[in-house]
Order: C-alpha cells, then structure tokens, then sequence
C-alpha cells in the first residue's frame, strides 16, 4: 500500500499514458448529446465492471455509477463528471478523434469528454499505484447536464441516493488550474414575443417583434446591476425573421443573470418578468416568459480544509490557481448541503469548433492533480463542514 505525492504520481502517470489517452479517444468517439448519453453510459458502464467495482448500475435517469468500497466506509466521496457534450454532426457524419503527440483533436473533448475519461481512469490508476482510500468512493457519470437540461441526471442522483454523501469532486476537462469551491446564483430566461397579424394586413401596418423585443432589451438594459458583489446580466442570443421585406411576428430573446449576492439574481428575474407584463400589456403581442435553469448562489469558504487541500496539491506540481465561483455541476451538490469543489484538467484550443483541441501534457498533470486531491480529501473528509446553502430570496 502507497500514498505517493502528486508529483510522483505525475511521474507514474507515463507508464500509463497510451491507456489515459485511450479512454479519452474511446469515449470521445461516442456521440453524446445532451438527452442522448446512453451508448456512453453503456461503455462507461461496462468498463466499471471489467474494473471489478461494486454496485455497477444505470438509474432511471440514464446515470451511471458504480463504487469502491474504502477500508473503513463510514465515508463517502462522489467524484462525479457529466456524460453530454456540445457537438454539431451532419447526417452520415461520424465523430472522430485525433491523437497528436501534443494534442487530442475533436468535438467535445474539452466539455466534458476528457472529465469523463478521467473519471473512468481513476479507479485503474489507484489499483496499479496501490492506493488504498479509507472513504467509499461513487463514480458518477450524470447526463442530461447542459443548456435547460440544468443538470436534471445529478439532480435525480443526489435525490435518490440512499446514503450520506460527505463530500464530492467534479471533474471538468477545462481548464488546468480552475478551482471552484462555490457557485453563483444564476438565472436564465427563455423570453418569446409574438405579434398579431391579421391577415392581408399591409407590411407598413404591421406590428414587428424585433422592434418589441428590442424595446425589452433597452427596459433590461435599464436595471441597476452592481459591481460588487459580482452581478451581470447576459444576453446571449436573439433570434427573428426570415426576409428582407417582411416584419417578423415572432422573436425569441434567450439571457442569463449570475450573481454572487445571494437573492440578486431572484430581484433581476422579478424586474425582468415585470418588464416582459408592461410591454406585453401596452403593444400587440404576446410575450411570455420561462425558466430552463435557476440556481442558488452558496459554496465552502476559502478557508475549508477541501480548498486547502487542492491549493496544496496544486502547488505541489505547479499548477497555477484560479480559484473563483461556478455555475455548473457544482451548484447542485452544494444545494443538497455537501462540501465540493470542481477541478478542471487540461488547456484546450477551438472549443465548440469541428478542431477542437486539448493539450496531453497539461492533462496528464490534471488526472494526477485530481488523485491528489482525492488522497487528501480522503484523509480529512470526517472534518468537513457542510457546505453553506442560503435561502434563494
């Protein structure tokens, strides 16, 4: 039994190489969009089993998990990474991976494939470095994570698991360095406006949707946001009409607000859906309005012995660390009260591009820098205070 340093394990990870990088390839090459994991889940599945851990299994969800028993298992760790990606594919056209000796070429990889390989990885690399954990550690692949699935497969875990979970890991794939111990809270809003048009009515009669929608942008842009503590609102898309010549009845407007300040986010939602009500009262058009995703901002404090942790670990192999807030994974083990901080593994190039690229070195240096922080949480994880979760309003 052995609980090497994480530079020594940085040093091992060579003899492993062409098995890391084959899991990444392997899982990079299985499409898998958001609501349509299951051929990853099956491999990851299959591969938990070949590795001989327990409780293998695919919830009602689509997650899969599986478990390593620790020697004492009064703990338990998550270390948890999304199954779904961000990948654009033709019909006939087949997702490919490239290795170079510097990079892995293709779709996705950055978010999350690499995550995920890591994830697979791990439980193999403390079996040949002879580590020998304490804690119960679940290995989770969670789908339906992006865009306004809003991590409905994690949600669905955390909420069935039968036993405690003390603490938790998420692996993302970028970038190298990134240290998240807490979570912004988050608002996105899904905004559609529709005019009536009777028919026959002459283009310069004609109500048009840009001009409506732009008049709630101009109300939107109006709100007070403060600097401090840290508050945007984004808008990120705004999608209307098909001509040159004729005015558009319908226009969809899709924005986020993330905030620090726990409510700010709740007070921007509230101003903007009365925004959308007055100028849907005052014009000819519909306006409504939804949610796909709303999150509590909450977290551990820099000074939890997890972040700590990490910040040691990192330092240990020269890792420089950008510690700052979330709005992923992260937020959903933080509202079920569990202290967690996210890692991100590599540097990537081209992200959401048919080339996009992430670096091996920096990748191997995250999978060895992940296994550290698991080593250390592990010995401290009895010690942890939960994470602090704030009421919404």
């Amino acid at each position: 039994m052995s609980s090497p340093s994480p530079t020594k394990i940085r040093e091992e990870l060579s003899a492993y190489r062409e098995t890391l990088l084959a899991n990444a390839l392997m899982l990079g090459e299985i499409p898998a969009p958001a609501g349509d994991e299951s051929a990853r889940v099956r491999f990851l599945a299959d591969r938990f089993n070949a590795l001989s851990l327990q409780g293998v299994s695919i919830d009602e969800a689509g997650n899969v998990q599986a478990m390593l028993p620790g020697r004492k298992g009064d703990q338990t760790i998550l270390l948890a990474a999304h199954a779904d990606t961000h990948i654009t594919l033709r019909p006939g056209e087949r997702l490919t991976i490239n290795v170079t000796p510097e990079h892995l070429e293709g779709q996705g990889l950055a978010d999350n494939t690499v995550g995920l390989a890591c994830l697979l990885s791990i439980p193999e690399l403390l079996e040949r470095l002879d580590i020998k954990l304490d804690a119960n550690i679940i290995f989770l692949g969670h789908v339906n994570s992006l865009g306004s699935r809003d991590f409905a497969g994690l949600r669905f875990f955390l909420d069935h698991v039968p036993n405690p979970v003390h603490a938790g890991l998420v692996l993302e794939g970028i970038s190298l360095g990134r240290l998240n111990p807490s979570c912004l809270g988050m608002v996105q809003a899904d905004i559609k406006c529709r005019v009536h048009q009777s028919p026959g009515t002459r283009w310069e009669a004609s109500e048009n949707a840009i001009v409506i929608m732009h008049r709630v942008i101009r109300r939107i842009l109006e709100i007070p946001v403060p600097q401090e503590p840290r508050t945007s609102v984004i808008l990120g898309s705004l999608n209307a009409g098909k001509t040159f010549n004729r005015p558009p009845e319908a226009a969809r407007l899709r924005l986020e607000v993330r905030s620090e300040e726990p409510g700010k986010a709740r007070e921007i939602r509230m101003q903007i859906q009365e925004i959308v009500r007055e100028i849907s009262s005052t014009t000819a058009s519909e306006i409504d309005i939804s949610y796909p995703a709303l999150r509590k901002p909450g977290g551990i404090p820099f000074s939890h012995p997890m972040v700590t942790a990490a910040r040691e670990v990192m330092a240990e192999l020269d890792v420089e660390t950008l510690i700052g807030p979330s709005y992923s994974d992260l937020s959903v083990l933080i509202s079920h009260n569990i202290p967690a901080v996210t890692l991100g593994l590599t540097t990537a190039e081209a992200l959401n591009e048919p080339e996009e690229r992430v670096e091996i070195e920096p990748y191997l240096t995250g999978i060895a820098q992940a296994v550290g922080v698991l080593q250390r949480i592990d010995k401290e994880v009895a010690t942890y205070p939960e994470a602090e979760d704030p009421p919404i309003s």
